[in-house]
């Protein structure tokens, strides 16, 4: 299943009635970014722990022999449970923001020993950790690889999870990075969006097939287990690290790479050609980047707009369906600071007369979010406020209002 609006419905389903959720696909595809921008449109936080950087199962578990004293007097040692550092920051965000269903996002849950996997698996089961118990609130979620050098899950274990077999989307993706994404790179996406996921054209690592150089010395063959080659993925996560290299190159450095000649692995080709492949590899991506980056250094481009998403928080209904000012005051006496400023963005989008709430908002609230006032100042800038609303907010006298006043008139 691609990474689209309908996965995202299907697994915020299963989040809600308290499913555990398993994306699990090829590397680099995007399912970290996923799974953060999911808890983004569900006006919460995602805790990403990667599973694969844990050396043994009491990384996980914090179990730990610590001494202590008996009623006797005499010492001796006791197993006590420290929850991992992220775990443990899901917990108290959980307990913290108990209206909200933040997300324990556990990655990379296969590519790791079969004991740290088994610690995932109690984990996801018993929802607890030696005494410490997890926040009903709090939801996991796992990413795994279907492939390759990984700890094969038995249908026991995968019984635990609603398992989703994911693939790439293009248009998710170009969502995902909007203005961040490089034109030419969304050009090349958006007329031939199946190459959002490529592996390389195989090719020769030494010419000669011999693992020794004329000095007897060892080359970069001997790197290679029984013959495979090292070859570089078109995935998401290689096209954004080259959409941002490529939104600080020089266009006349650029122009100078695809003059200047080179050979790779045999083949002649330009500097552009391998600076690209070194991010995305030797793809039919490659090649289509390479072609439009070559016709618009003479021609150019246009950039491209996308909408741009604004999460609604779970508390946001019952604030539309108070039916008095006392009665909202109350509700919003009752919100969390992610909560209030979240509901503020959402007002101020929504084609409705939201003064009364805006104004409740502004005058009780400290700050706006830092990624709320992100996605405040891309709605502006592509029109995507209610005029009335904004009006509404910049009219109301309140501190927070006199701070995002000079931010929102230089976007206006």
């Amino acid at each position: 299943m691609r990474f689209t609006d309908t996965l995202t419905t299907l697994i915020r389903q299963s989040l809600e009635v308290g499913a555990t959720p398993a994306l699990m696909g090829e590397p680099g595809i995007g399912k970290s970014s996923f799974v953060e921008g999911l808890a983004y449109e569900m006006n919460t936080k995602a805790f990403v722990l990667p599973v694969n950087q844990l050396a043994a199962k009491e990384d996980l578990t914090g179990a730990r022999l610590v001494p202590y004293t008996k009623d006797d007097g005499t010492d001796s040692h006791k197993q006590v449970f420290y929850p991992h550092h992220v775990i443990q920051e899901a917990i108290d965000y959980a307990e913290a923001n108990p209206r909200e269903w933040p997300i324990l996002f556990l990655d990379e849950i296969n590519r790791s020993t079969a004991d740290v996997t088994s610690g995932v698996l109690t984990l996801v089961t018993l929802r607890k950790m030696g005494h410490v118990v997890l926040p009903k609130n709090l939801r996991i979620m796992v990413a795994g690889n279907d492939k390759g050098n990984i700890t094969a899950l038995d249908e026991a274990s995968l019984s635990r999870f609603a398992v989703f077999h994911v693939e790439p989307d293009a248009s998710t993706l170009m969502s995902i990075l909007g203005d961040g994404m490089n034109s030419w790179v969304k050009t090349v996406l958006t007329q031939n969006p199946t190459l959002v996921f490529q592996k390389s054209t195989p090719g020769a690592i030494v010419a000669d097939g011999s693992d020794e150089d004329e000095d007897g010395n060892v080359t970069m063959a001997d790197l290679f287990d029984g013959g495979e080659e090292m070859n570089q993925l078109t995935t998401p996560r290689t096209i954004d690290n080259l959409s941002k290299w490529l939104n600080v190159a020089e266009r006349d450095e650029l122009a100078a790479y695809l003059a200047a000649p080179a050979a790779v692995e045999g083949r002649e080709t330009t500097q552009l050609n391998e600076v690209v492949e070194a991010y995305v590899g030797d793809t039919m991506f490659a090649t289509q980047l390479v072609a439009t980056i070559a016709a618009d250094l003479a021609s150019g481009s246009g950039a491209q707009t996308n909408r741009v998403s604004v999460p609604r928080p779970n508390c946001y209904a019952d604030l539309k369906s108070a039916t008095s000012v006392t009665e909202l005051s109350d509700r919003i006496d009752q919100l969390t600071a992610n909560e209030l400023s979240g509901s503020l963005v959402y007002a101020l989008k929504e084609n409705e007369d939201n003064s009364r709430l805006i104004a409740q908002l502004a005058q009780t609230m400290n700050q706006i979010e830092p990624d709320h006032t992100r996605t405040l100042m891309e709605m502006i800038s592509a029109n995507q406020v209610d005029r009335q609303n904004l009006e509404a907010f910049l009219d109301v006298n309140a501190p927070i209002v006199d701070q995002a006043r000079p931010i929102i008139s230089a976007y206006l």
